[in-house]
Order: C-alpha cells, then structure tokens, then sequence
C-alpha cells in the first residue's frame, strides 16, 4: 500500500491526522470538535484526564506522527513568579524527535518570544500561534469556534494553519508576527483583570462609606455612546480574581515591562480579597 500524503493540504477525514497535547479544559473540547473533520488522537500526561478523554476521542500513550499537532498543555509560573515555559519546549522538543515537517499551532498562552525561540531551538519550520479564547461559561457561543487570533513564523506555516482552521470553521483574525499574537493574548486578560480591580477598589470604596456598590454600579453604567462606541461598563465585584488564567496572564505582560498600572491592578485584588475576608470575620 502507498504510503499516505503527507501534505497539510489534505482535507478529506482520515487523510490528515492531528494530535492534540494537553487534553484540559480546552485541549479536549479542541480534539472533539477536530474530530468531527479529521482523524484526530489526543495526548496528555494525567492519567485521570487520559481516563476522561478516552471515552469522547482515542488516546495515545505518547506523541505520535502526526500532520499537525495543536499544543494546549498548561503554562505557569515559577516559584519566583517568572512565566514558566517548560512544558511548551517541552512539548516541542518531543514532537520534533517525531515529525519536525509538520505544523505545529501552539494554542497555550505562552509569554512573549515562546514560540519564536521553541521553532528555533526544536528546528520546527511550520509553526504557529493561534490562543484559545475558549470560555468555559458558555462553551456554545465561546468555545472552540470563534474568532481568533493567528501569527504565523512563515508564509509556509500562514498557508498551512488557514487552510487546517478553515476546515474547523474557527473564523481568524491574522496579525503579522508571532510576537503580536503573543502578545494580544496577555493584553486580553490583562485587560479584564484590570477592569474587575478597579471594580473591586470601587466596591470597597463604597462598602466603607455606606454607599450600596450595586447602585453606584448600575448608574454609572447608564452612561452609553454608541455612535462613539463608548460607554461605562464596571464590573460586578464578587469573590477575588481567581481561576488559572487571568492572575497568571497578567504577570506574563507585567514581566516584560514596569507597570504601575498592573502592579496595582495585582495589589487591589489582594486587599480587596483581605477585605472581604475581614468582612465575613466581622472584622472592623
């Protein structure tokens, strides 16, 4: 039998086969909705999420050949608070043991100069950065399919994740480096932590003053433009900023500059967190 094209151009099912690293909260629903275009293998460390998975989508026991990999392993921090890349070149290093020709869409979020340094580290000449945007809170309207961001280390690699995020119906908005997707991925979250900070400052503002923090709330978001395409939208203030993302996202950004901005942003989630514990305590 002739062996199979090897072309990323392929699009038929089964003519292209994907592997998905990392089978988390957005990796899994990835390989899912992959597979319902090509023949799709996921991967991923943890035995209980390799347990999970294998009931929707095959697992296999390693990083196989593959015509194109989508990495959506987890990225953290160091004990000194520094981004922590080690399961991104690690990742890398292993697929380009096994097929360097592939394309490889790195869709973690990454600090900025990851995917650059990884492509030339590793030799992997078709590389991508396309972050997920997936939001658990309602995964029909924002999962896998809807609007991303892509940048490509070559024209060869532009091509090639066009062509593959097409077929997934995932609609792309292409920027002109790998370090502007890096990037803008960092300044989405970075963004949102600092708007629910100010809204945090704002409620214990109010809460020491007697003012109801919900009513403030609702009157200044009564100020609206739209023929500017302006308008007043504070937060709600509930628990503390938490999650995986956005407190680890933000340091990545505050990492590569100082930012008073951000550092205060950081600095208002911690009282603000103290503050309602003093709160619930009965503190004064």
């Amino acid at each position: 039998m002739p062996e199979r094209p090897r072309s990323i151009y392929w699009r038929l099912k089964g003519e292209l086969r994907v592997q998905v690293i990392g089978l988390g909260t957005v990796g899994l629903p990835t390989a899912i909705h992959a597979s319902k275009f090509f023949d799709v293998v996921g991967y991923d460390k943890n035995p209980l999420v390799v347990k999970r998975a294998s009931e929707r989508i095959p697992v296999a026991h390693s990083i196989v050949e593959a015509d194109v990999y989508i990495v959506a392993v987890s990225t953290g921090l160091t004990p000194d608070g520094k981004p922590d890349m080690a399961s991104i070149f690690d990742v890398c290093e292993r697929i380009s043991s096994v097929r360097a020709d592939a394309l490889v869409s790195i869709e973690s979020t990454v600090s900025v100069g990851t995917c650059r340094a990884a492509a030339e580290k590793f030799g992997l000449n078709r590389l991508v950065h396309c972050p997920h945007r997936y939001w658990s809170g309602d995964p029909v309207k924002y999962g896998v399919v809807q609007t991303r961001v892509l940048g490509a280390l070559n024209e060869e690699s532009l091509r090639g994740a066009v062509r593959f995020y097409s077929r997934l119906g995932v609609p792309l908005h292409i920027v002109s480096s790998l370090e502007v997707a890096e990037i803008s991925k960092l300044a989405e979250n970075a963004h949102r932590f600092v708007e629910i900070a100010f809204a945090e400052s704002l409620a214990m503002v109010c809460g020491e003053y007697g003012i109801p923090f919900q009513e403030v709330r609702e009157a200044c978001n009564t100020l609206r433009r739209p023929e500017y395409n302006y308008q007043v939208n504070i937060l709600e203030a509930r628990d503390g900023i938490g999650g995986e993302c956005l407190p680890k996202d933000i340091r990545y950004l505050l990492s590569l500059l100082h930012s008073p901005l951000l550092r205060g942003a950081i600095d208002a989630d911690i009282l603000y967190k103290a503050w309602l514990r003093g709160r619930k305590s009965g503190l004064p």
